[in-house]
């Protein structure tokens, strides 16, 4: 706690007369009014935007990089189509830009892959002959056996990127994102109008290889502005914000059913884009407008690691979390004042599709990125979870204006009016949630569920308001669990496999079971929470 015992317990409320122009808000800390002075700015996370067109772009071999194995293709190539590249290009040739430690666009690229399911509506992609023939065996039959042949699996073709009439290499165009050498942390990419694509990242680690293919999920909602914001009504989106730590080089890969914009490697070091004239409808739509519109977004938030080890703060006879103030919320990037909804009907559970490979210390980081992604490059004013929980079983208080109030929060398009959204910290589609996940959420849903007067294992009913991605028309009823999934309501696979299938476990340690025995030690994040403002006078 962060006062002595023999202080009242913190209950994190906003004062409701407060006057919306204000640049403190008050919290209350006993009984005792306590300002957090919104114009001081702390723990600065930095923003930077290029659009994928301005970076350097490279053409990589498809067996190499493994891209057939997460079912990318690419349009058939017929050379006759396409004059020669060093003659006349089909498309602006773009000088890359190399780095220091960097290979050129022609190096093969070694890389591991997390095998996917293949992308609907992917193509099979002729290639020209390579020499590579495939043989069927099958076992001779013994003497004594029927002479029967068995039935046999052919081997697996491997990929071949095909080439230019001249043997040059046609492969799948990426934009490779650095950072002058520093790490990047996080990554996503934006959008200032519709687009209609599916982006890979994968990023280079401190050995020089590429990992794996990671595809990125685009996020709820389109940029809805707080109240009085009408200055800021534009259209933004995105994908979720990939952690990549201390990585210092990343690549996009942009595909549309599962096909990827074709290039080729001039031999004056130049790269063609063959999309251009292409009669590929799909590729063209990619390179004129994908391409174009989207911005790859780095975002560099602060380490705190000043703070030293961490103490709590404790909820009103609930769990233990870690406040705005004691992860470094910086309000001066908050532009609205919080909107309270009448009563909170379920939870819906998601997960911020990042890294699974994170430090206890680094889940504060990755928790202020979001915010100053969701707050700034998105335009929601604010984070768009209540709480966030990390691998270790660390609570994190998310949007403003008190874990107790029914705070509405932008989580779940056409059910944010009902519900309290809880994201789990991880890609969860690719590994389970841990033990100490699992139980902190069912605590904190325990805790705020009852609250509200909720049984976690019963349903509810869920009025839908208008959503373009919603499974519910406006003005529906969605009969769902008490405690849903992102999935449930909208149509998306948030919050992945694994964590849809922790859903039965987390629904009883809220209804009161025994939280799951943790498997490792949790350590805390955060330090002692910064000393509260204090209160102006005159």
């Amino acid at each position: 706690m962060r006062y002595p015992r023999t202080k009242p317990p913190i209950v994190l409320a906003v004062v409701a007369a407060l006057a919306v122009t204000s640049p403190f808000a008050a919290i209350l800390f006993g009984a005792d009014p306590v300002p957090v002075d919104r114009t001081k700015t702390h723990a600065k996370t930095t923003i930077e935007q290029l659009s994928l067109d301005k970076l350097p772009t490279y053409a990589l071999d498809m067996a190499t990089a493994r891209l057939s194995d997460i079912g990318i293709t690419l349009p058939t190539i017929d050379p006759a189509l396409f004059p020669d590249p060093d003659i006349g290009h089909t498309a602006p040739a773009l000088r890359e830009a190399h780095t220091p430690g960097t290979r050129t666009s022609g190096t093969r690229t070694p890389g591991t892959v997390r095998t996917k399911a293949t992308v609907p509506g992917t193509s099979t992609t002729s290639t020209p002959r390579t020499g590579i023939h495939e043989h069927a065996t099958t076992d001779k039959p013994s003497p004594r056996e029927p002479t029967t042949p068995k039935k046999t699996t052919p081997k697996k073709k491997p990929a071949v990127s095909p080439r230019m009439a001249d043997g040059r290499l046609v492969g799948p165009a990426v934009q490779r994102i650095t950072n002058k050498g520093k790490a990047l942390k996080m990554v996503a990419l934006t959008w200032n109008k519709p687009v209609e694509a599916t982006a890979y990242l994968r990023v280079r680690d401190e050995d020089g290889g590429w990992g794996a293919w990671t595809a990125l999920d685009t996020v709820d909602t389109a940029g809805i502005p707080g109240p009085g914001d009408g200055d800021r009504r534009r259209y933004v989106s995105g994908t979720e914000p990939i952690w990549v730590g201390a990585a210092t080089a990343a690549e996009i890969l942009l595909t549309q059913g599962g096909k990827a914009i074709p290039a080729a490697v001039t031999q004056n070091g130049l790269l063609t884009q063959l999309g251009i004239g292409s009669s590929d409808s799909i590729v063209s739509t990619l390179l004129r407008t994908a391409l174009s519109t989207m911005q790859a977004t780095v975002i560099s938030p602060q380490s705190l690691l000043s703070l030293g080890s961490s103490i709590l703060t404790s909820l009103s006879g609930g769990p233990q979390v870690i406040s705005r103030a004691q992860w470094g919320a910086d309000e001066g990037i908050r532009c609205s004042q919080p909107h309270y909804i009448p009563r909170i009907k379920g939870a819906v559970v998601h997960h911020t599709a990042g890294s699974n490979d994170y430090s206890p210390q680094q889940s504060a980081e990755i928790v202020r990125g979001i915010y100053a992604y969701h707050a700034q490059s998105l335009n929601w004013c604010d984070i768009g979870y209540n709480v966030l929980v990390d691998r270790y079983g660390q609570i994190f208080e998310g949007a403003f204006g008190g874990l107790d109030r029914n705070v509405e929060a932008t989580h779940t398009g056409g059910f944010n009016q009902s519900t309290v959204g809880v994201s789990l910290m991880g890609d969860l589609d690719q590994t389970g949630p841990s033990a100490q996940m699992i139980s902190a959420a069912g605590r904190f849903l325990r805790w705020r569920l009852g609250k509200a007067g909720l049984s976690p294992v019963g349903k509810t009913q869920l009025d839908a308001q208008y959503f373009s991605d919603s499974k519910f028309s406006a003005g529906s009823v969605a009969d769902v669990p008490t405690i849903s999934a992102h999935r449930d309501l909208n149509h998306t696979e948030c919050p992945g496999r694994f964590g849809y299938a922790a859903l039965d476990t987390i629904r009883a340690v809220a209804a009161g079971g025994t939280p799951m025995a943790t498997a490792e030690p949790t350590t805390p994040a955060l330090g002692p929470a910064p000393a509260p403002s204090p209160v102006p006078t005159g």
